[in-house]
């Protein structure tokens, strides 16, 4: 009888402690009343951990490395709305091996998954959605190639992170390409 109730009694001590532990109340902040989460209630500014910094035109063995893959340095970044024309980022070599389309993407935040979706809208006429591309985000700076993109027109990125409270964070920039390319031999 004596062990049931030593036994009891250990076992109470742990379930308080450790209720208590999981019920302490938050810092307080401005929005104490609301249901959403201190890292949501922040300004929306403060709460974009991931945004897309711009686009730039790199070679095949700055992508090979997937997500993974970092900016060369020295490779001009072109912020979002940007209009790209003449001779920039057109491929050089005969297998288009250069000249890819990639986007820039700064994130600071604990690691988590991410995806781009492309819609692309060429200058001949139609809008076309490509199939998203999923990305393992690591703070820092990142990039992520869109596909082999050669042709003019608007290219509209969609950025979406961080899915631990639902839907996901998501932000958006487009570029257009308006250049006079020469066919590569």
């Amino acid at each position: 009888m004596r062990h049931a109730a030593a036994t009891s009694a250990i076992f109470a001590a742990v379930t308080l402690s450790s209720w208590a532990c999981t019920t302490s109340s938050a810092p307080a902040n401005e929005n104490s009343n609301s249901a959403i989460p201190a890292k949501r209630a922040a300004s929306p500014a403060a709460a974009k951990a991931g945004v897309i910094a711009g686009f730039a035109f790199v070679d095949s063995a700055a992508t090979s490395h997937g997500s993974r893959s970092k900016v060369p340095p020295g490779t001009k970044i072109y912020p979002p709305g940007s209009k790209i024309t003449g001779t920039t980022g057109c491929p050089t070599t005969r297998y288009q091996t250069d000249g890819l389309l990639v986007v820039v993407i700064d994130y600071n935040g604990r690691p988590t998954a991410g995806s781009i979706q492309v819609t692309r809208h060429p200058a001949s006429g139609g809008q076309f959605e490509n199939a998203p591309y999923y990305l393992d985000l690591d703070s820092g700076r990142i990039m992520q190639m869109l596909g082999p993109i050669f042709e003019n027109g608007t290219y509209d990125v969609k950025f979406t992170y961080d899915f631990s409270l639902g839907s996901g964070e998501t932000t958006s920039a487009s570029i257009v390409l308006a250049r006079s390319c020469v066919a590569p031999r």
